[in-house]
């Protein structure tokens, strides 16, 4: 079954689209309240073997407007997603509410919503967007881990704004068959809940990650960052890259908010980095708080250079990363390399012409501040090529399976 470009699509046919084999069960088909019909459809079945629940709204009586009653059935439905530890997809098709219910509706839709809350990091929630999501339904849908938009979609609190909130997805998709698809993909990565096991699909072989295993998030080809999810050796580990020269504020956001996913639903981050600034303190604090307050396995590869506050947020000891691993020729500095040369060199370098003090800086950098010294003073813990990165990731990946901390009893963090 397959939707044409742009077409409205009805929630049977999203669900048949998404749910195995076209199966699903409709949970509380027939609410109401005060005579008034819940117009959403809510559902349960399988997507990829896994039990989930989604919903979508339906234009029996009002178009789909919110309502006091659609509210209750979703705070229902997000009741049972508590209760048996499902994932919830839902899918957002317009924005219209029920004005002529009044407080009352008000009153509803902010028990709705802090139902909604309740979720995060116990139940993975994906939101589809596939029209103009504004107001309420906007903060209802953004409030998912992830956002899917199709990209005639808008996503913002107000109908007058010119933004389409498209940063906000993590996937941007062509039309509703696409977003459908995505959903499936992205809920074969994850695990059902917080208490579930990481999952694990066929592997195949890759040169760093199973061959085509990347799912990308937020992907934008400016980005200095990227994030994904991904296999290595069939196992679901949680991806950061930063191998640009610098980490900036939208960076280091992208970065925090996915750790700090992966953390909840003790999927493995591992981060690979070749990174030598933040571009300001806040965004620095922001990374090295989401890497410190992560219990779940952390294991950073320094593919190239690795220096002062961007090596001890994303791999050094301040981040409590469990394995640090350098690949051959890579530097890891306090400060700039050719800096920390020329401090430590000092009257070394007096009387030297340009080319000569270059060569002894070089040199410096590649004898004092390599990698492999590193690891001699224990400062990281493997050193490795091309062709043994992969195994070492799987190896370590199995010795830090049964890892077990436990954080300090306190609220949240301040940072």
């Amino acid at each position: 079954m397959s939707v044409s470009k742009n077409a409205k699509v009805s929630p049977e046919k999203l669900f048949a689209l998404l749910f195995d084999d076209g199966v699903y069960t409709e949970l509380l088909p027939a609410m109401s309240i005060n005579g008034n019909m819940a117009e959403v459809k809510a559902v349960s079945g399988r997507v990829c073997g896994q039990n989930i629940y989604a919903y979508s709204q339906c234009d029996e009586g009002a178009g789909g407007a919110m309502s006091v009653a659609q509210a209750e059935k979703l705070k229902k439905v997000y009741a049972l997603a508590l209760k048996t530890g499902c994932p919830v997809v839902s899918f957002y098709t317009d924005s219209k509410a029920k004005v002529t219910e009044g407080n009352m509706l008000l009153d509803a839709l902010g028990d709705l919503l802090a139902s909604s809350m309740r979720l995060s990091g116990i139940v993975p929630r994906i939101s589809v967007v596939m029209g103009d999501c504004v107001a309420s339904n906007a903060m209802l849908s953004a409030s998912a881990d992830f956002v899917i938009m199709t990209e005639d979609a808008k996503l913002t609190l107000s109908a007058d704004c010119d933004c389409s909130g498209k940063g906000k997805a993590a996937i941007v998709a062509e039309d509703a068959q696409q977003a459908v698809d995505k959903v499936a993909e992205l809920i074969s990565y994850l695990p059902a809940n917080n208490l579930s096991q990481v999952p694990f699909a066929e592997a195949s072989d890759g040169l760093f990650f199973d061959a085509d295993s990347e799912l990308k998030l937020y992907d934008n080809k400016d980005d200095k960052v990227s994030i994904a999810l991904a296999r290595i050796d069939g196992r679901t580990v949680g991806s950061v890259k930063a191998l640009s020269k610098e980490i900036d504020k939208k960076g280091a956001k992208k970065i925090a908010s996915f750790v700090r996913f992966c953390d909840a639903f003790s999927l493995p981050v591992i981060t690979q980095m070749d990174a030598a600034e933040f571009c300001c303190i806040g965004s620095a604090n922001k990374v090295l708080s989401a890497y410190t307050e992560a219990t779940t396995v952390k294991i950073s590869v320094v593919e190239g250079t690795a220096v002062g506050a961007a090596y001890m947020a994303l791999a050094g000891k301040a981040a409590r990363c469990d394995a640090v691993i350098g690949m051959e020729g890579a530097v890891i500095s306090p400060i700039k390399p050719e800096a920390a040369a020329y401090i430590a060199l000092g009257t070394e370098l007096e009387g030297l012409t340009v080319a000569e003090q270059d060569a002894k800086i070089k040199e410096y950098i590649a004898n004092e501040l390599s990698a492999e010294n590193a690891a001699k003073n224990g400062f990281i813990d493997d050193i490795a090529d091309a062709e043994t990165i992969r195994t070492k990731l799987i190896n370590y990946l199995d010795i830090l399976g049964s890892k077990r901390e436990t954080a300090l009893p306190k609220k949240h963090s301040t940072i």
